[in-house]
Order: structure tokens, then C-alpha cells, then sequence
């Protein structure tokens, strides 16, 4: 049940983070924070709540060292190539900690709390 919801949060911040700009104050609230890049991932999205249920490969990004927060709202959340990464290529964002109420903070800690391997 904690995996699906953080699932569910992971998911959902990629979607609320597509629909809505962010302004400069949400940027300066949120800590700097590392992403992971989820590759075909497979989600199953027929129950409550979204369950991961496998994926190609996961790549930290930036070598697991925070991304500016502008550019990487810019270029992995907004805009063309944010959007495409979901909904044209299947990837998935996800911030890893220090980002609020995220356990993981690394694909291999990601994978693992999803029970993915």
C-alpha cells in the first residue's frame, strides 16, 4: 500500500507538474533534488491507484546530483520534451529525496522500493 501511494505521488507530480507552471516562489520552497529517469515504464493504471509494474532501465540522472530547479522544470516537466517523455515515450521523472516525502534517492533504491528489478 505505501509503495502504490508513493507510486501515485511519483505519477502524479509528473502530471500536475505538466499541467501547471510553477512559479518563482514554488521554486525557491523546494529543496534541489536529484531525478530518476524511468525508461518503458509499465504502469498499471486499472485499480485505485497506479502500480509499477516493470521497466526497461532506470538511469539517475545528471549523475544523481540536483538539476537547477529552472532548467529542469523547463526541460523535464514543461514544454514539449517534458510532456513527451510521458505521454509519447512511457518514461517517468521521478524526484528522488531530498524532494518532500520521496523514501528513494536513487534508481537502485527506486527499483527496489517498487519491487522492480
Amino acid at each position: 500500500m505505501k509503495r502504490r501511494l508513493a507510486l501515485l505521488g511519483a505519477i502524479a507530480l509528473v502530471l500536475i507538474s505538466q499541467a501547471v507552471a510553477a512559479t518563482a516562489d514554488e521554486h525557491d520552497a523546494l529543496p534541489e533534488h536529484p531525478h530518476v529517469l524511468v525508461l518503458d515504464a509499465q504502469v498499471d493504471f486499472s485499480g485505485e491507484e497506479p502500480v509499477l509494474l516493470d521497466a526497461r532501465k532506470c538511469v539517475d540522472l545528471a549523475g544523481n546530483l540536483p538539476l537547477s530547479l529552472r532548467a529542469h522544470h523547463t526541460n523535464v516537466h514543461f514544454g514539449p520534451a517534458g510532456q513527451a517523455l510521458l505521454t509519447e515515450a512511457g518514461h517517468v521523472v521521478a524526484p528522488t529525496a531530498p524532494f518532500p516525502g520521496v523514501p528513494w534517492t536513487d534508481c537502485e533504491s527506486f527499483l527496489a522500493f517498487f519491487g522492480v528489478d
